[in-house]
């Protein structure tokens, strides 16, 4: 596959969890029992604590949704202006690399200043796709790693960001390592991890590593058990490519 669709694909798988993602930061579920007269001033001091941290995470999502807003905008080449001067229109970016390069910097900003919240949790992980896409596997694979540790394996963000640790493992050609945590992933009982998208990055890290035999068997047991699956036109893909 050429680097420029690999490129396209990440752009677009980005957006994709970027959409998604807006969605599952508004469920947020908040309790406060009042259980005797003797705790209120705990309960008080409990419901202070609320009251900062849903502030908080609502800043979050504001940053957060304007950070998404530059993934959204527009890619357009600089145009000649009313004096015949280049210029860039403004909310556009002339590459997808400036856009992604754009924002970064916003997505890297919210996790830093929200590092608890789950937008900025989301943050992190957009950032670490960004990097990704941006051709930095080393910086990438940190930043996935850290959502793993803070978000844990099973948050949504903890459980792509373990997938996103795979393909920049293999963007390092560390394949040895994407090829075992991907088997490790693959081979999980947790429900919450997809096996069809752990079967797709399993295949992917042997393709990547040269194995077509065991890349084409993975791609074979992937369709065999997920047809429907959105990867599942991928797998026939990339078996032909590789065949």
């Amino acid at each position: 596959m050429k680097r420029s669709e690999r490129h396209r694909l990440k752009e677009n798988e980005l957006s994709h969890v970027l959409n998604e993602a807006t969605a599952r930061l508004a469920q947020r579920q908040r309790s406060i029992s009042l259980a005797t007269a003797a705790l209120v001033v705990v309960l008080l001091a409990a419901g202070g604590y609320w009251a900062w941290h849903t502030r908080s995470e609502t800043q979050a999502q504001i940053a957060l949704t304007q950070a998404v807003a530059i993934v959204q905008s527009p890619v357009e080449a600089p145009k000649a202006d009313a004096n015949g001067k280049m210029a860039q229109a403004p909310g556009t970016y002339p590459t997808v690399s400036a856009r992604a390069e754009a924002a970064l910097v916003k997505f890297q900003d919210v996790a830093a200043r929200y590092p608890s919240t789950q937008a900025g949790i989301a943050a992190r992980y957009y950032a670490a796709s960004a990097l990704s896409m941006l051709g930095r596997p080393a910086d990438a694979a940190s930043r996935f790693q850290e959502v793993v540790d803070r978000a844990g394996t099973k948050n949504f963000y903890g459980r792509m960001a373990q997938l996103g640790g795979v393909e920049a493992q293999v963007q390092a050609k560390q394949y040895d390592q994407a090829i075992a945590k991907a088997q490790a992933l693959s081979n999980a009982t947790d429900e919450n991890i997809p096996r069809d998208a752990t079967l797709m990055e399993l295949g992917r890290a042997y393709a990547a590593a040269g194995k077509k035999n065991e890349a084409k068997q993975t791609f074979d047991k992937l369709i065999a058990e997920f047809p429907e699956s959105a990867f599942a036109d991928e797998a026939r893909t990339m078996i032909a490519t590789i065949s």
